[in-house]
């Protein structure tokens, strides 16, 4: 019965699965669901990026030489609309935005200035690589307009370069706020609450 279940299941189209049987909403939400493995995949190219210089202003092209720098920028261009931001908050508290709201022109490169603070942030420590884990995904659509929630592991391995060993594991929450501009889908708002983190040493 089980498999005949599964089976079932399988065989019912994507217009009936979909909340209110509507197939061009799944479709608007498995893209901007799509939007949370493109931020991770430009994120973790920026950990491997240990050759690209830390400690830049945010709005610093001095890495754009630098591969895997380039790439992540790339990437991070596909997930973000011109006016993006990022908050950070611990345990709900919000800590810093980037690109800074004070500060934001009609000229300010809101990817550059993100690629530029993860790098300053997987630099510092000496990270060699990360890894984020994405899950629990949920994803609501109103025309335009869209959010998406989802859970976050992120693995920091550390380096050659650190003075540590082991990894930095980090767990939160990240909730999004997504736009549909010239027919793709793009994160506007992006706020990460980091509710844990906890240093495992390489020798335990």
């Amino acid at each position: 019965m089980v498999a005949a279940g599964m089976l079932a299941a399988t065989m019912v189209p994507s217009a009936f699965a979909a909340p209110g049987g509507n197939a061009e909403r799944s479709s608007a939400q498995d893209e901007i669901e799509d939007l949370v493995v493109c931020y991770a995949r430009g994120t973790d190219t920026l950990g491997r990026a240990v050759n690209a210089i830390g400690g830049q202003p945010l709005d610093s092209t001095v890495n754009l030489a630098d591969p895997l720098f380039a790439e992540a920028l790339a990437i991070y261009r596909g997930c973000f609309a011109d006016d993006f931001s990022f908050t950070l908050a611990f345990d709900g508290v919000p800590a810093l935005t980037v690109p800074d709201p004070a500060t934001v022109t009609p000229d300010t490169d809101a990817a550059l200035q993100w690629a530029n603070f993860v790098n300053n942030a997987f630099r510092g420590p000496g990270y060699r690589n990360t890894q984020h884990h994405m899950g629990s995904i949920s994803s609501t659509v109103d025309g335009r307009h869209g959010t998406i929630v989802s859970y976050l592991i992120a693995t920091h391995a550390y380096g050659p370069a650190s003075t540590r060993t082991g990894v930095s594991v980090v767990g939160g929450t990240y909730s999004d706020e997504v736009i549909r501009r010239l027919g793709t889908w793009l994160i506007r708002q992006r706020t990460l609450n980091i509710t844990s983190s906890v240093n495992v040493p390489g020798d335990l």
